[in-house]
């Protein structure tokens, strides 16, 4: 029903998601203080509004099951980001902007890389587009977020982060019995998992073990750049 992974259909969707990015952030960089905090605002509660109006949809449909409920770690994105953007405590807005840097990022960044949705939807469908648009936009959010200086990337942003996941990880095992669901893929590897050759050939402990390692190195990885980022940012303040 779908499109294949890496196909032009794919490819030209990452490419709109990306010039669309760009754009966004170009304006956002020429905003005032003032405006950019408002901005940054507007959407992180654009992010529950379009969860509610997806859940609308499929409702209306007929589709609604326990698969479209925002349990995904993506999803983490609707309490993340307002509470980063709202928060009068500048320690509680800094953990919350940690962890949408150093754990949805790299999460977003595979979903569009290997994204489930496009097996079973055309591009130009309703959820195909709002899969796009959700990834790119809780990609956006923390990158706005740590341009104005709501975060100071450090080391014990990752520590910080991997608490997040912690608490929430007992959370998503019990929905995934509950619903008997797959949230965070912790049961199998889903389409277009990359682990997928991995479940099939080596069994689920390889899959689960290199599912850990991949949400570890991708999260350093994270790390790194924004810190590499900072660094320069400061040795241009500093000039």
């Amino acid at each position: 029903m779908g499109y294949e992974l890496f196909s032009a259909e794919h490819i030209v969707s990452l490419l709109i998601i990306l010039v669309l990015n760009i754009i966004l952030y170009s304006a956002f960089c020429k905003m005032d203080g003032k405006k950019q905090n408002i901005f940054i605002k507007i959407c992180a509660l654009i992010l529950p509004v379009l969860e509610a109006f997806k859940i609308a949809v499929l409702v209306i449909q007929g589709t609604f099951d326990a698969q479209y409920f925002p349990l995904y770690l993506c999803s983490v994105g609707i309490l993340i980001f307002p509470v980063a953007a709202f928060a009068k405590n500048k320690r509680i807005a800094e953990y919350a902007t940690e962890a949408g840097i150093i754990m949805i990022i790299p999460g977003s960044l595979m979903a569009l890389l290997f994204p489930n949705w496009i097996g079973f939807y055309q591009p130009f469908s309703f959820l195909s587009i709002y899969s796009y648009l959700w990834h790119g936009l809780i990609i956006f959010i923390p990158v706005c977020m740590w341009k104005m200086g709501k975060v100071s990337i450090r080391f014990e942003s990752i520590i910080h982060s991997f608490i997040v996941l912690a608490i929430l990880l007992p959370i998503v095992i019990i929905c995934d019995q509950v619903f008997r669901m797959n949230y965070w893929f912790l049961e199998r590897p889903d389409l277009n998992n990359p682990f997928l050759f991995i479940y099939q050939k080596y069994g689920y402990t390889m899959y689960i073990t290199c599912i850990i390692l991949l949400a570890f190195i991708m999260c350093t990885l994270s790390y790194l750049l924004f810190s590499f980022l900072q660094k320069r940012r400061k040795g241009r303040e500093n000039e």
